[in-house]
């Protein structure tokens, strides 16, 4: 009886202790959300269809990609910042991550300190394409008719993004007044150019090149340092403005304070993903470039990106929402 009861002691005690436990730490193969914080359709878009599958059977979980447009990618990153940091949810981030904090106005985070910057993923070059109609074939040309038709009409990716950057950039180098239209991604931005409601746009290589070769925009250069090997015959902005290069790029953010395990089990999943052969030739195929770098990489970008678009407020080139 003795032995009974001292049995049933311990047995009590076990079941008592499992819940704490089990609480403790979420299952490994719990579903992993990537956060998409732009519409379906453009080079983030891409880039999660591109290693989703390859993530997820590296890490072991089934990768659910989650499209949250608004913002300018903040929208997003607020979702994110409610997270919790326990690996199950992550976020690919495009450039206007890194200065959405100088435009947008009282963001929910704390771009610098509310999360974890794990790779700068990879670049595409901006291109700068205008509409079939509008009668210009080179930059030169360009530049005339914006000169010559003020409050012409351009679009974004969103505001702040590499493309708005780029527009900005080239209006005051070359003293133009036209009219800034983020929308909430490149899909929106493309059909609009299509449709004839915007004149020209710069926006990312992998999201323009099918639209291109189809004859149904005109590009007129990239913002690459040299010519793509998409695009052979369009010239770099650089060969035309010198110094004139900023590519559109896609990053990997989880919410800051991931346990070391976990972030080390992410960043080591990720590190075989991108380099994957199938991976790294989808990639090729639509025209973006693979970076793959450290944290401590990313997070300097971060902080100059921060830098370059502070000094477009200064000049008062670029506004605050």
């Amino acid at each position: 009886m003795l032995r009974r009861t001292f049995t049933n002691i311990l047995l009590a005690c076990a079941a008592c202790a499992i819940p704490p436990l089990a609480g403790a730490q979420a299952p490994s193969n719990a579903p992993l959300r990537l956060i998409v914080p732009f519409a379906p359709g453009g080079a983030v878009d891409q880039t999660a269809r591109t290693l989703g599958n390859t993530l997820g059977e590296r890490l072991g979980q089934a990768v659910v990609v989650e499209n949250k447009p608004g913002a300018s990618g903040s929208i997003g990153a607020g979702e994110l910042r409610r997270s919790k940091p326990d690996g199950h949810t992550l976020m690919l981030a495009l450039d206007s991550q890194a200065v959405n904090h100088l435009i947008v106005k009282n963001l929910p985070f704390d771009t610098f300190k509310d999360f974890d910057y794990l790779s700068l993923l990879v670049t595409t070059p901006q291109v700068l394409v205008v509409r079939n109609e509008l009668p210009v074939r080179d930059l030169d040309q360009l530049v005339a008719y914006l000169k010559a038709h003020p409050g012409t009409a351009y679009g974004s990716a969103g505001t702040a993004s590499a493309g708005h950057v780029n527009s900005a950039q080239l209006s005051i180098i070359k003293g133009l007044q036209t009219t800034h239209a983020p929308y909430k991604g490149a899909g929106p931005l493309l059909a609009d150019l299509l449709g004839g409601h915007i004149d020209f746009a710069f926006a990312g290589l992998s999201v323009m090149l099918p639209q291109i070769q189809a004859g149904k925009v005109r590009a007129l250069a990239v913002s690459s340092p040299a010519r793509s090997r998409q695009l052979p015959s369009v010239p770099a902005m650089n060969e035309l403005i010198p110094g004139f290069e900023f590519p559109t790029w896609i990053g990997l953010v989880a919410p800051a304070g991931l346990p070391p395990a976990v972030r080390a089990k992410i960043l080591q999943a990720l590190q075989d993903t991108m380099r994957d052969p199938q991976v790294s030739a989808r990639f090729a195929e639509n025209a973006f470039d693979i970076v793959n770098s450290t944290p401590e990489a990313f997070t300097a970008r971060v902080h100059k990106d921060s830098a370059l678009m502070a000094d477009l407020v200064k000049r008062g080139v670029v506004g605050t929402d």
